[in-house]
């Protein structure tokens, strides 16, 4: 509309009479013209730049959003990771109370066990207190019957002095030693409570004509032993 308007007014201005002033009005009018023009284009890059400006911030806001929430996110998954942290150490809690508990069970019967054995080991201790002593010589010598001064035999009486006339005789074993009978029969004599303790010349007293440096197997030696 504008244009139709201004085209107007320039036929009209060129129809006037004398040519050098219309034409100066022509040039004025399309100078203005120029001029709207370039106001015009100066607003409308003026708008650009705003809507660009504008739409610079619109970016800013989102890129800020985007990054809370990447933020956000992060935190949520460090929240997830502490979460199966702590069902982790819960899990291990459980296992570590379930090995105390089988470790006090085996505890338990471990100390049931021992105070059996005690009981057991008392039983036999109090047996073998109750029990009359035994001669069990190591090595074990064979004894003969146990002979009184009347019934003892004619070859081993009468004793010389000092000895006495009760006693057992002991068949010599294959490489026993007087020391050993001696030890033998000093053990068993110790262990029915009897005191006194024959000697080595006792027994050679006992044996005239032994050598108890040489003792040979089945030879028969008198031990002496008193009653009391």
């Amino acid at each position: 509309m504008k244009r139709l308007l201004l085209a107007t007014a320039l036929g009209a201005l060129l129809a006037l009479p004398g040519g050098a002033p219309a034409q100066n009005i022509v040039a004025d009018v399309a100078r203005q013209e120029l001029e709207d023009r370039l106001r015009r284009v100066e607003r409308d890059l003026e708008s650009v730049k705003e809507a660009n400006d504008s739409l610079r911030k619109k970016l800013s806001s989102i890129d800020t959003v985007v990054t809370e929430a990447s933020r956000a996110a992060g935190e949520r998954a460090n929240s997830n990771n502490n979460l199966l942290k702590l069902t982790a150490s819960k899990d291990e809690l459980a296992q570590l109370e379930r090995a105390l508990k089988d470790s006090e069970q085996r505890r338990e019967a471990d100390k049931k066990w021992f105070v059996e054995q005690l009981k057991e080991l008392s039983k036999l201790m109090g047996a073998a207190t109750s029990a009359p002593p035994t001669f069990t010589p190591t090595p074990t010598p064979k004894v003969g019957k146990t002979k009184s001064a009347a019934t003892t035999d004619a070859n081993s009486r009468p004793h010389p002095s000092g000895v006495p006339d009760t006693g057992v005789h002991h068949l010599v074993e294959k490489n026993q030693t007087a020391l050993e009978i001696l030890k033998a029969y000093n053990d068993d004599q110790k262990a029915k409570g009897r005191a006194g303790k024959l000697t080595l010349k006792q027994l050679e007293t006992a044996n005239p004509g032994a050598d108890m440096n040489r003792l040979r197997a089945g030879q028969k030696l008198f031990i002496p032993i008193p009653e009391k």
